[in-house]
């Protein structure tokens, strides 16, 4: 089940997902995350598993900064679930795109990504042991007729 969640829940799997580093403390987490941010969790049998975090660029962008799923849950659906539902709520709140960073050993954020109409704005070459990051976004279709 995908809800709405607390920085100490999406804390609480962050530390839980390797690929990330354990980089941050949740004061750094509780200070990057402005006003208008937007927290989802993924629970499995009351256990959280997955979390999503994005906040407002501006009036018409919002940045989908950080998420994960904890290893031994994926490939259950909720890293796809929790972008839909993030897709969703951006869009009730009149947002007309949605920008993301990823790299390439994530291979299956990429995938996902690109399988949900984001589309590869750029490239970042940071020449570190991170290296390039791959920009994506996504224009919502207006819904007027």
């Amino acid at each position: 089940m995908e809800r709405l969640g607390t920085v100490e829940e999406a804390f609480e799997v962050f530390k839980k997902v390797p690929e990330l580093d354990q980089y941050l403390s949740i004061e750094q987490m509780r200070e990057k995350i402005q006003d208008g941010a937007l927290i989802l969790v993924s629970e499995n049998k009351g256990q959280l598993i997955g979390f999503k975090i994005g906040y407002p660029l501006n009036d018409n962008e919002f940045y989908s900064w950080l998420g994960g799923v904890i290893p031994e849950m994926r490939k259950l659906g909720s890293a796809k679930r929790m972008l839909a539902l993030q897709e969703k709520i951006v869009r009730e709140r009149s947002f007309t795109s949605i920008t993301v960073k990823s790299m390439n050993r994530f291979r299956s954020m990429l995938h996902m990504l690109l399988a949900n109409d984001y589309d590869i704005t750029a490239v970042e070459n940071y020449g570190n042991k991170d290296g390039e990051r791959i920009c994506f976004k996504k224009v919502f279709e207006s819904t007027y007729l």
